[in-house]
């Protein structure tokens, strides 16, 4: 979990990163794009000629769009600890070009949290950056995120809205499938306590 928007999110906005070029450069997209997502940032500073290049705008305009969704959790909302995923997740690398050559490597699926505690809301993130689909298990607590009750209404959430509903318990183990390039959420809401 990076400590700078663990501390400040909610506080202030971070944005941009250098999308560059180079041979790994729609591996390093993706990469950068999903850990926006995941550590809160707005996403982008890149060249517009993005809109040229069919997969990488497909993916570049699902984290937008999913990031547009969960807005709320990234101004007044707080980070919270990554969902514990189990399972063989693969390391990428590419070249993120910061000074010359910079290789940088990060798990092929990214995965974040976020809260809004006085609403008992939380969102969970996962994106795969690889160019294979990656399944894996989340282990999921409430008492790791301090939601208190014994069940939550989860939902999960695309790009392009909401989809499959389900109650949670307050502990569970949920398999994700996702495919190449994909960004998806679980946002988990426990019912407010009465004043």
């Amino acid at each position: 979990m990076p400590a700078f928007p663990a501390i400040y999110g909610g506080v202030l906005q971070m944005f941009g990163r250098a999308y560059r070029g180079g041979p790994t450069k729609d591996l390093a997209l993706r990469m950068k794009a999903g850990e926006q997502l995941v550590f809160g940032e707005q996403i982008g500073w890149l060249s517009p000629s993005v809109v040229d290049e069919a997969e990488n705008f497909a993916f570049f305009r699902q984290i937008v769009r999913l990031r547009w969704q969960l807005k709320r959790y990234f101004h007044a909302g707080r980070m919270a600890r990554p969902p514990r995923l189990i399972g063989r997740i693969p390391r990428v690398t590419a070249d993120w070009q910061w000074s010359g050559e910079w290789p940088v490597t990060t798990d092929a699926l990214l995965a974040g949290a976020w809260s809004l505690p006085d609403e008992r809301r939380l969102v969970l993130l996962f994106v795969n950056v690889s160019d294979q689909e990656l399944t894996a298990a989340c282990e999921f607590d409430a008492g790791r995120y301090g939601l208190a009750g014994e069940t939550f209404s989860a939902e999960e959430l695309t790009a392009e809205g909401g989809g499959t509903k389900w109650t949670a318990a307050r502990t569970f183990r949920r398999d994700i499938a996702l495919p190449a390039g994909t960004a998806r959420a679980w946002e988990l809401c426990g019912r407010l306590q009465p004043h």
